[in-house]
């Protein structure tokens, strides 16, 4: 579904569509590559965006991934999502415009991170039920950095992301200035994201076996054979 719009006329569940942003996997995910290969990197990239997609296309009216290449546009196509070309020259931009294609349906707009390896379809529906029926903004902070990993606005309202350093501040800020009601609601779907391999190594001890859940192809595919260390020491791999 490359470019396609929801029809308004649809009958609407939730009445909000997700924006899910994404790099080019050549791009993507560079404070690892000390760590892992570019495949490795965009192998673990596609792993979490399909994670994200899956827990949040049933809990939402439509989602579309804005930008990627050619592997991020096959991935929605095998998930059922709405895949759209990268408008914008930076993140804010590119978001910004997604929203306002999302209005113009009518809808609410909900920014989505798409590097949250243990996001559930419950944290969206929790996130939903925060907004009090989409009539306030609704921000899901990172865990750490004070980043923003999600921003539900209500349909035609004049608020831009600003996601970078202190995001999470700059839009409870910017919420003010508006006069605005806002909603917070966090989990630990909504606040892991993944940057770092310190990240890698801190939630496989959190849930094991995660990365074998997200990039299966790691695995040997004789489970008989031995398996190569997904976790390597430290400096052994560049």
């Amino acid at each position: 579904m490359v470019g396609s719009l929801m029809d308004p006329r649809l009958e609407s569940r939730t009445g909000v569509v997700a924006v899910v942003p994404m790099k080019p996997l050549s791009s993507s995910k560079t404070r690892l590559s000390r760590q892992l290969t570019s495949q490795e990197r965009a192998d673990l990239t596609i792993g979490m965006l399909r994670h994200v997609l899956r827990a949040t296309r049933e809990a939402v009216d439509s989602c579309w991934v804005v930008g990627g290449d050619d592997r991020v546009l096959a991935l929605a196509e095998e998930v059922g999502v709405v895949w759209k070309r990268d408008a914008g020259r930076d993140l804010n931009e590119t978001i910004t415009l997604a929203f306002q294609e999302v209005f113009a349906l009518g809808k609410s707009a909900l920014y989505l991170a798409g590097d949250l390896p243990f996001l559930k379809s419950a944290d969206i529906h929790n996130l939903l039920q925060s907004s009090r029926r989409n009539t306030n903004i609704t921000l899901s902070p990172a865990r750490k950095d004070n980043g923003t990993n999600a921003i539900l606005v209500p349909a035609g309202l004049l608020f831009h992301p600003e996601l970078g350093p202190r995001s999470f501040q700059h839009h409870l800020a910017q919420s003010a200035r508006l006069g605005v009601s806002v909603a917070m609601c966090y989990s630990p779907g909504l606040g892991f994201d993944l940057d770092t391999f310190d990240d890698l190594e801190a939630y496989e001890v959190m849930e094991p076996g995660l990365l074998a859940r997200l990039v299966p192809q790691w695995l040997p595919p004789n489970p008989g054979l031995p398996m190569t260390p997904l976790f390597p020491p430290r400096g052994s791999r560049g």
